[in-house]
Parts: C-alpha cells; sequence; structure tokens
C-alpha cells in the first residue's frame, strides 16, 4: 500500500492521474491533500476487499494455472503498467480541457433537432376540379384546375370544331331545386382565357343558389363539360323579415315603465307630469303606425322598386418568361406554370395603377422589368326616374 508521506511527494497531475485509475469521482474540483485522503481511502477499501475474498477451493488447479506461463504474464503487465503512465504533458492537457468543460456545462448537451421548414404549395395538384366560394351577396370567387390530358382528350372528342372552342365558365340558378345539369331555371355564360385559373364572378342577385360549370363552347352552341363545382347559396342583401317576439312591447311592460316612472307611488311627484309621461308611453308603444324600433333607410315605396344596376372593372395581367426564372410582381414572388407562363387578377380602383414585374434569370446574371400603367376614371349620374 503507498504511504501517506509517498503521496504528498507527488504532484498534482500525478494525483490526478492516480485518481483517474482508481475512478474516484469529483477529482478535478479536489484540492492536493484531497485527492491525496481520497487516493488513500480507495486503497484502504480495495485492501479490505482483498482481505475478505474468500480462498479458492481447487487450490492446485490454481497453482498449475500459475505456473502455465509466468514470464510471460509478469511481461504483459509490465508493458501494460508501462502504457497506463501517460506522459504528464498530456495529462495536464487533458486535466485542464475537462477543468475549464466542467465549468460550463451545468447540464448534458442535447441532441439538436433537425429544423423542420414549411414546403411551398405546389403550383398543381394534377387533377381537375373546380371550386366556388361566396364573397358577397352579390359575388363569388372561383378557381379551377384542368389536366392537359383530360383537356386534349376533349379536344379529340369535339373533333374540328375544337380549334376555334371557347373556354367558358357556366352559372346556373338553381335556387330551391334540385339539380340534375339541365333543369336550371337560368344560366349565363362567362368567357375565360385559357391562362387564367380564377375569376370574381357578378351573380346579380343576392339570397339564391348557384353551380358552375367549366368547358368549352363551340361556335355551333355545343357545350362540353370540364368539371362540375360544388353549390353555394349567397347571403341576403336586407334585413331580416322574421320579427323576434321577445322585443315586442307589451301592456306588462308598460305598467313596468309606468311604475319606474314614479306612476304607482303616492307624493312622488306631479299627479299631471305622471299622466303626461303614462300618456305618451302608452301612445308610442300602442301606436299601429310602428312595427320596430329602428329606423327605415329608404322609404318603403323606393325599397320595394327591384331596378338596380351595379359595375365593377378589374385588371388581368399575364405573360411568360423562362421557367426557371424568378418572377416578382409589384415586389412579390409569383409562380410560374411550368411552361413559365404566368396570369394575375386584380381590382382596379379609380385612380393610377402601377403594376411593376421584374423578371430575373436562375442564375441571378441577367433581369428585366417591365411597369404598365393603368387608369380608371368613373362617372356616377343620378338617377333619372319618369314620373
Amino acid at each position: 500500500m503507498i504511504e501517506k508521506q509517498n503521496l504528498k511527494e507527488k504532484t498534482k497531475i500525478e494525483l490526478l492521474s492516480l485518481a483517474t485509475k482508481l475512478k474516484i469521482s469529483g477529482r478535478h474540483k479536489m484540492t492536493k491533500e484531497a485527492l491525496i485522503v481520497s487516493i488513500q481511502k480507495a486503497f484502504e477499501r480495495a485492501e479490505a476487499k482483498q482481505i475478505r475474498k474468500p480462498a479458492k477451493p481447487k487450490a492446485k488447479a490454481v497453482a498449475k494455472k500459475k505456473q502455465v506461463k509466468p514470464a510471460k504474464k509478469s511481461a504483459r503487465k509490465k508493458a501494460v503498467s508501462q502504457q497506463e503512465q501517460p506522459d504528464k504533458g498530456i495529462v495536464e492537457k487533458r486535466w485542464q480541457e475537462e477543468v475549464e468543460r466542467a465549468k460550463f456545462e451545468f447540464f448534458p448537451a442535447l441532441p439538436q433537432k433537425e429544423t423542420c421548414y414549411p414546403q411551398d404549395l405546389p403550383v398543381a395538384y394534377g387533377e381537375t376540379r373546380i371550386t366556388v366560394m361566396v364573397r358577397d351577396p352579390f359575388w363569388a370567387y372561383a378557381y379551377w384546375e384542368i389536366e392537359p390530358e383530360k383537356l386534349e382528350e376533349l379536344k379529340r372528342t369535339i373533333g374540328k370544331d375544337a380549334q376555334q372552342a371557347q373556354m367558358i365558365l357556366r352559372v346556373y340558378d338553381i335556387t330551391d331545386i334540385e339539380f340534375n345539369g339541365t333543369n336550371a331555371h337560368h344560366y349565363f355564360d362567362i368567357e375565360i382565357t385559357a391562362m387564367a385559373n380564377n375569376w370574381y364572378i357578378n351573380l346579380g342577385a343576392p339570397h339564391k343558389t348557384f353551380c358552375l360549370d367549366i368547358g368549352l363552347k363551340t361556335t355551333t352552341g355545343e357545350f362540353y363539360l370540364l368539371a362540375r363545382s360544388n353549390i353555394i347559396k349567397t347571403p341576403r342583401a336586407w334585413m331580416s323579415e322574421i320579427l323576434d317576439e321577445q322585443w315586442m312591447s307589451t301592456q306588462e311592460e308598460f305598467e313596468k315603465v309606468y311604475a319606474l316612472s314614479g306612476g304607482y307611488r303616492v307624493g312622488a311627484g306631479s299627479l299631471e307630469l305622471q299622466e303626461i309621461v303614462a300618456k305618451r308611453l302608452q301612445e308610442q308603444i300602442t301606436s299601429p303606425g310602428i312595427s320596430s324600433m329602428g329606423s327605415e333607410v329608404m322609404p318603403r315605396k323606393e325599397r320595394e322598386r327591384k331596378f338596380w344596376l351595379t359595375l365593377d372593372t378589374e385588371l388581368i395581367v399575364y405573360g411568360a418568361t423562362e421557367p426557371d426564372a424568378r418572377v416578382y410582381m409589384q415586389g412579390r414572388p409569383i409562380a410560374l406554370r411550368p411552361d413559365g407562363t404566368f396570369s394575375m387578377r386584380f381590382s382596379l380602383p379609380d385612380g393610377t395603377q402601377l403594376i411593376p414585374v421584374t423578371a430575373e434569370s436562375a442564375d441571378g446574371v441577367e433581369s428585366r422589368s417591365i411597369i404598365p400603367t393603368v387608369r380608371r376614371d368613373t362617372e356616377r349620374l343620378a338617377p333619372k326616374i319618369k314620373r
């Protein structure tokens, strides 16, 4: 066993190396004296454990085993002991690195999670369909996708008239009926461009049910269907005709108001004043001319007229470039179709509109810009009524 005096003669680096072999925990934080005490205790525990170890029953077999190759075994022990004695400079460097690391690592480092970025939506989904949504009582918004294969197949079915066929949206009014494709109240067609994939539609009447078809219409007037949309119902554009009974004034409510005004309390106020208040309340509540507590915005005679006119303007911007280029419209990136074409629809309010479009090559070497300027002036005339 190593004496305590011998341990004091060693440097702290040598003591740390010895403590590492003995697997003493917390050794890097110990002083030299604490290291000496810990190493001494570790040797004492090892010696006590060796004494308590029971004798092996087969002494002869053990002795025989020890006599097999004593020279090689001692030589191996000597080689291992020489290997286990690292250079003092290496030990000191490792000790310093572990001390520096232990200063800052309070918890084990957690594995870094791979960052997941949201993927861009695809330009197309490879299916032929049309969807329509309600915008307000008079307007709807439709968007669609047409598979090129299905369009070519339909053109082959049409035959020679397919060259002059026009892509159209057919809007059906199917209010209060079960639509089978031919029994609509009426319909109207909207001619659309081949590059468009969405459209704002003026339905013309609120509180009705609509359905859309998209297809090709030949010069002879025949319509060939590509896809049919979902069914929508536009909301009403006027106040509901339903009157909620819980807001109606009754005689009981009048009695409550009259009582709160002091009508049933003697000496609470002038009797004449109370009678005037009661009379006015009675006249207002029971008057047959008042049907609701709200005021009408327009005279009833004017509201009953169903003649109306609305007009709006939209702008379609379309173009093409290299399929791998980057295109920006009004500073915002827009998606290109596989063939490099693109189209956008804008609401066109009154005034001057600048719509700058910039295209950059895939390698970023070249860019080109076009800035269309559009102006709209709307004149609104006063309505004329012939009497």
